[in-house]
C-alpha cells in the first residue's frame, strides 16, 4: 500500500474516486426515500433502484464508447455531465414531478457504467502491474468504509434539508472528482478506428469473455454468484424479522458489520492475492461466503453477526480477484468492452437473483434459502478450485485468443468455439 500512495496521481485517484463514490450512494439512498416520500407509494421508491438498474444494463453498448476514446476525458466529461444532470433534482417538489427522479436514475446508472468501465481499462496504465490488485483492493476498501457513513450522509440531509439539498451535495461531490483528474497525468495514445460494424464491436467483451478460458470460468462462477449474493437483498430482513425477532431497521447492523470488515477485505486483497493469484483469491471470498450464509442462519445475534463479519470480508476478495484477472487477461483496447460485458452479466444475475429471492421468500423459510444460497457459493468455489487455469503462474490466454476486438474480430464463429477449452 506505500508504494500506491507514493505515486502522486494515485492519491489523486483514490481521493476524486472517494468523493465521487460519497455523492453516489447518498443520493441513491435518499432517492428512494424521496419517491416515497413525495407519492406514499413503496412500489414507486422501489422504481429508483431499478431505474439505476437500467442504464447499467447497457453496459455492453458503452464499452465500444470507452475503447473508442481516450479514458481519462472520457470520464472527465461524463462525471462533469452527471454533476450537471444531477442539478435538475433541485426542481422536483410535488409527487407529479418523481418522473424526472427516475430519468435522472436511469441516465446515473448510464454514466455510472460508462465512467467505471473506464476507469477499470485505465487503472492497468496508472500503476505497476504488481500493484494492480492493491489498487483494486484499497478502491474496495474505501467503498466499504464510504457505506458506513454515506446512509447518514443521505438521509441526513434530506429529512433536514430536502432532497434537493442532497442532489447539490452530489453535484459539489462530482465537482471536486472532476478537479481531482484535470491533474491526474495519463499517457493515452488515440484509438484507432476498429473497421468493424457496432454489433461486432459490442459483442467483442462477450466473445473475448468466452474464448479466455480463465475469464470464462471466473464470470461463469460470479454469475451464480451474484445471483445468489442477490438473495440476501431479502434474507437480511428475514433474518433480523423472523430469525431474531427484531425490526427490520436491525437490518442496519449486519450491514454495519459487513463494512467495517469489507475494508479489512479490501486493504489485504492485494496481498492475499500476491500469494495465491487472483482466481483462488474469488475462490476464497466465495468459500467465506458460503460459511457465512450457513452461520447466518443461527438464531443467535452474536453469531449472525460474526456471519455478516464473514460475509464482508469475503466480498472484496471475490471482486478484487475478478476485476484483476480481466486487467491481466485483457489487452488494453479491448479493456473497455470486456468491462461493459462481465458488467452486463453480473448486473443481470443479480437482478434476477434479487427477484428470485423475493418470490423464494413467500414459499420457503428463510433458512432453506440460506441453506440454498450457501450450496450454490459451494458449488462455484469448488468449480474455480478445481480448474487448473485459475492457479498463479498459469499460462494465459494467446495473443490470437486475447484480441477478439481487433484481427481476431474476423475469426469465423465456430473457429472461436473451438479454440475454445473447458
Amino acid at each position: 500500500m506505500p508504494k500506491l500512495f507514493a505515486i502522486p496521481r494515485m492519491r489523486l485517484y483514490f481521493l476524486s474516486n472517494t468523493l465521487s463514490s460519497i455523492g453516489d450512494y447518498a443520493l441513491w439512498l435518499a432517492a428512494g426515500i424521496w419517491v416515497k416520500e413525495l407519492t406514499g407509494s413503496t412500489s414507486q421508491a422501489g422504481l429508483c433502484m431499478l431505474c439505476l438498474i437500467g442504464g447499467t444494463l447497457l453496459s455492453p453498448l458503452t464499452g465500444v464508447l470507452v475503447d473508442r476514446v481516450r479514458r481519462r476525458p472520457l470520464i472527465m466529461v461524463t462525471n462533469s455531465a452527471t454533476g450537471l444532470l444531477v442539478l435538475t433534482l433541485t426542481q422536483v417538489h410535488h409527487a407529479s414531478q418523481v418522473w424526472l427522479i427516475f430519468l435522472v436514475m436511469f441516465l446515473y446508472g448510464l454514466a455510472a457504467d460508462i465512467s467505471g468501465s473506464a476507469m477499470t481499462a485505465l487503472l492497468p496504465r496508472m500503476v505497476p502491474e504488481e500493484q494492480l490488485g492493491n489498487a483494486n483492493g484499497l478502491t474496495q476498501a474505501l467503498t466499504q468504509g464510504q457505506r458506513l457513513i454515506t446512509p447518514a450522509i443521505g438521509v441526513g440531509l434530506l429529512a433536514a434539508y430536502g432532497g434537493g439539498a442532497v442532489a447539490i451535495m452530489d453535484a459539489a461531490s462530482f465537482a471536486a472528482g472532476v478537479l481531482c483528474w484535470a491533474f491526474i497525468k495519463v499517457e493515452e495514445e488515440k484509438p484507432e478506428p476498429s473497421g468493424v460494424d457496432w454489433r461486432r464491436e459490442t459483442t467483442a467483451g462477450f466473445l473475448h469473455l468466452a474464448r479466455t478460458p480463465v475469464l470464462r470460468q471466473l464470470t461463469l462462477a460470479m454469475t451464480l454468484s451474484l445471483f445468489v449474493m442477490g438473495f440476501f437483498e431479502t434474507l437480511g430482513i428475514a433474518i433480523s424479522t423472523e430469525g431474531l425477532h427484531h425490526s427490520a431497521s436491525w437490518t442496519g447492523v449486519i450491514v454495519t458489520a459487513m463494512g467495517l470488515t469489507g475494508i479489512v477485505g479490501g486493504v489485504s486483497a492485494g496481498a492475499v492475492m500476491g500469494r495465491i493469484g487472483p482466481g483462488r483469491l474469488t475462490a476464497l471470498g466465495l468459500g467465506i461466503a458460503a460459511v457465512a450464509a450457513l452461520v447466518m442462519t443461527v438464531r443467535v445475534d452474536a453469531v449472525v453477526i460474526v456471519g455478516a463479519l464473514l460475509f464482508g470480508l469475503g466480498l472484496p476478495f471475490v471482486i478484487v480477484g475478478a476485476l484483476t484477472a480481466i486487467q491481466l487477461n485483457t489487452p488494453g483496447e479491448l479493456l473497455g468492452r470486456v468491462s461493459g460485458a462481465d458488467n452486463f452479466l453480473i448486473t443481470a444475475g443479480q437482478s434476477i437473483g434479487i427477484a428470485t429471492g423475493s418470490g423464494l421468500i413467500a414459499v420457503l423459510p428463510y433458512r432453506d434459502l440460506a441453506y440454498l444460497a450457501a450450496a450454490l457459493l459451494a458449488l462455484a468455489t469448488c468449480y474455480l478450485v478445481t480448474r487448473p487455469e485459475q492457479r498463479q503462474g498459469s499460462a494465459g490466454p494467446t495473443e490470437k485468443e486475447q484480441l477478439p476486438g481487433a484481427e481476431a474480430l474476423t475469426v469465423a464463429p465456430g473457429q472461436a468455439q473451438e479454440n475454445a477449452t473447458a
